[in-house]
């Protein structure tokens, strides 16, 4: 079965509702009183918004537009199959998490019915019903409109703002070194060792793996 065209009918509103917290959240954590540096912490927020979802594997629109976890109505278009193509009972949509709502569902250009005509499985999968038995999707065109992601800031789970707050911070506080320098030592004095990509607290993608571990639940494991 060929893959759908994946289009985001109505993206995030601005920057803002694709962060994963803010940067008073940050400022909090680094006991930052003054806003002067809230323009590089926001970067900052952008950059490790974007990695999270790369990380998580989020569907990329057929525009390029950059994936996120905030809030947006989404569509996926199945064109119609050759006739001995058979589709089963279940579509995968696109992979943007989590899926909040279904709003519409047309099959050969007929709409239909929630809980009746089909039902939402595991966050992602469409089972096609009849009679509340399973059935085999058409062959002609379907397209579902559904809206995914949190509304941002504020709907983020805790179990993941606070492990990319430390990431922020973290990228924050990089800031004032250079990042080519790995360690340091005064003899005598301190030793100092900085966390890399790969190391004991980073995984390879270049987050915390305790960002990673929080991120898992929402990552694409099929690709």
């Amino acid at each position: 079965m060929s893959e759908p065209l994946f289009e985001v009918v109505m993206p995030a509103a601005n920057a803002a509702a694709r962060r994963l917290t803010t940067a008073a959240r940050v400022r909090a954590v680094l006991r930052v009183t003054t806003t002067s540096d809230d323009t590089l912490i926001e970067s900052i927020i952008d950059r490790v918004s974007a990695t999270a979802a790369g990380f998580c594997r989020l569907a990329r629109d057929q525009a390029g537009a950059v994936p996120t976890f905030g809030a947006e109505t989404l569509r996926a278009t199945w064109y119609a199959e050759a006739d001995n193509v058979r589709r089963g009972s279940r579509l995968v949509l696109p992979w943007r998490v989590p899926v909040t709502t279904i709003a519409s569902v047309v099959e050969a250009g007929t709409t239909l019915a929630a809980n009746i005509d089909y039902r939402l499985l595991g966050g992602f999968l469409l089972q096609r019903l009849s009679d509340d038995a399973p059935r085999a999707w058409s062959s002609e065109k379907i397209v579902v409109v559904y809206i995914a992601g949190w509304a941002l800031p504020d709907g983020v789970p805790a179990e993941v703002e606070g492990p990319l707050i430390e990431q922020a911070k973290l990228a924050y506080l990089g800031t004032d070194r250079d990042p080519g320098v790995r360690s340091e030592t005064v003899p005598d004095v301190h030793q100092v060792q900085f966390n890399v990509a790969g190391g004991d607290a980073i995984g390879e993608s270049g987050l915390l793996k305790s960002l990673e571990s929080a991120l898992a639940p929402f990552r694409d494991w099929n690709v």
